[in-house]
């Protein structure tokens, strides 16, 4: 065996290792120091009974699980996650007119509006928020509850929140 190849033969380990180990840093993401959260119970300003419990749940859920935060209390938490529900509606979005009753409704869609804000307690300063998040849950209602599409709706809302607050920069 030549030299090069077993000098090429030797390189591909060390070449697979250092791309293994490539990771992008700086940019996104929340700040280091910001490791506990407090989620404070949503503010429910629609029309809408129960909103503002199943939206804090799931904000408690995305903290701890899908931004790696622990829950602390208000006083204790290095961020502060407030929520306020805006809108809430049910719309239909697939139709068929029928004459002398109405429309016959193939598909609604539920449309959640909420702004968020998180707070950075250690800086006194807003790190994210957004006034005009809006999540959608589509359903049928011949075979599904308009509950079923508030869910979605929940889920693509708190999703947005997850993704603002992983993008801030």
């Amino acid at each position: 065996m030549s030299y090069r190849r077993t000098a090429k033969i030797l390189s591909l380990p060390t070449l697979a290792f250092s791309i293994g180990c490539y990771s992008f840093s700086g940019g996104g993401g929340l700040p280091d120091h910001i490791r506990t959260a407090y989620v404070a119970p949503v503010d429910n300003q629609s029309t809408q009974f129960g909103l503002s419990e199943s939206l804090t749940q799931q904000l408690l859920e995305a903290a701890r699980q899908r931004l790696g935060l622990r829950l602390a209390s208000e006083i204790e938490a290095d961020a502060i996650i407030t929520a306020t529900i805006r809108r809430y509606s049910d719309d239909a979005v697939n139709f068929d007119a029928v004459t002398g009753t109405g429309a016959d409704i193939f598909q609604r869609r539920v449309s959640i509006s909420a702004s968020v804000e998180i707070l950075d307690r250690a800086n006194n300063e807003i790190i994210w928020s957004s006034q005009a998040l809006t999540g959608a849950g589509e359903y049928e209602p011949r075979t599904e509850s308009e509950e079923q599409g508030s869910m979605v709706a929940l889920e693509n809302l708190v999703q947005q929140i997850v993704d603002g607050a992983q993008s801030q920069w």
